[in-house]
């Protein structure tokens, strides 16, 4: 229970700082989908994801964690909270990716 509360909140975090579009391209529902239809297009995005925000949400130590790795903890993230997955799908890869691997906040402050 308290990993899904902890989800939660990151999901939130990461709506909080997600623009609102006017339309949703791609919802976590469509990954979910190509995850079991199309792997290799559902990896293709989890990776432009990650590329978009390692070093600046995402900080996995380099050569530690494959794609398939990535996926799957994507994947387990979509499973635990199907009512959200109308939500875009880069909030639920970057609340997978940033919850195990947050990037350190600097300055040294709380």
């Amino acid at each position: 229970m308290r990993k899904l509360t902890l989800l939660g909140v990151a999901l939130s975090a990461c709506m909080s700082t997600h623009a609102q579009p006017s339309s949703i391209l791609y919802s976590g529902q469509d990954l979910y989908t190509r995850m079991t239809s199309n792997p290799v297009l559902a990896n293709g995005y989890i990776a432009g994801v990650h590329d978009s925000q390692s070093g600046v949400t995402i900080c996995i130590p380099p050569g530690q964690v494959t794609l398939g790795q990535m996926s799957d903890m994507v994947k387990q993230t979509l499973e635990r909270i199907p009512s959200e997955r109308h939500l875009p799908a880069d909030i639920f890869v970057q609340a997978a990716l940033e919850n195990r691997w947050p990037c350190k906040k600097k300055g040294g402050g709380v």
